[in-house]
């Protein structure tokens, strides 16, 4: 994955650091027993991605981990797991793995090795016809999601991923929000989360309130940052 960068990709949240240990439920993992890290794919304030290989089924992975120690910081990453881990599909992005070590709480991912959709739009503009096949994938994804009570509620260009062979991939559950996961009772009734640039209209009012159309919103809004190399806010 790319790394967090300002503008396009920054996202609201109500993450706080209280300093509190969390995280001392969750299963520990002897990482590197099994895995063998190899770097840093990317990195911001709310956390980072390395990259390894796992060592028994011989595959690079993605490890997602997070800087917070709040509850909510937490409940945000539980979210993220179990809404992937709910959904199989060929455009998002698999999780192996969930647990914490003495580093804290991590994500085992699919490692998808072409980066993501705002790199891309760093080299230009997209032409119509690529813009219209990424967008089909992930609609393909969504609809799957939408299916099972799941709003991913951030949808924007960090968090397209495209292999190399051009297969697209949705990732960062972290603030979906869903019927019967986790995530349900922490967004607050009139709490904004999400990226400004890419964000309905309701959701800039209350997040909590929505539904998939606020997807399709940020489907549509990266559409139009894939043809024109700008945000609907610009």
């Amino acid at each position: 994955e790319g790394t967090h960068a300002g503008g396009m990709d920054s996202s609201l949240s109500d993450l706080k650091f209280d300093g509190q240990a969390v995280d001392s439920d969750l299963p520990l993992i002897d990482l590197a027993s099994r895995y063998e890290l190899e770097g840093e794919l990317g990195k911001g304030g709310m956390g980072e991605i390395q990259l390894a290989t796992d060592r028994q089924l011989k595959r690079k992975v993605a490890i997602k981990r997070i800087h917070a120690s709040s509850q909510s910081a937490l409940n945000r990453f539980i979210t993220e797991a179990q809404s992937i881990a709910a959904l199989n599909h060929f455009n998002i992005v698999q999780i192996h793995d969930f647990g914490r070590d003495a580093e804290g709480p991590l994500l085992v991912m699919e490692y998808v090795s072409g980066g993501s959709l705002l790199d891309r739009l760093k080299e230009g503009k997209l032409e119509v016809e690529d813009a219209i096949s990424i967008t089909c994938q992930r609609c393909d994804a969504l609809a799957l999601a939408h299916g099972k009570g799941i709003i991913h509620r951030d949808i924007k260009p960090h968090n397209i991923l495209i292999s190399h062979d051009g297969r697209v991939r949705l990732t960062d559950f972290g603030i979906a929000q869903s019927s019967h996961l986790t995530e349900g009772s922490l967004t607050k009734t009139g709490a904004v989360m999400g990226t400004w640039a890419f964000m309905a209209p309701e959701q800039r009012i209350n997040s909590k309130g929505v539904d998939l159309r606020a997807d399709i919103y940020g489907v549509g809004a990266t559409l139009f940052a894939m043809v024109t190399q700008r945000t609907p806010m610009d």
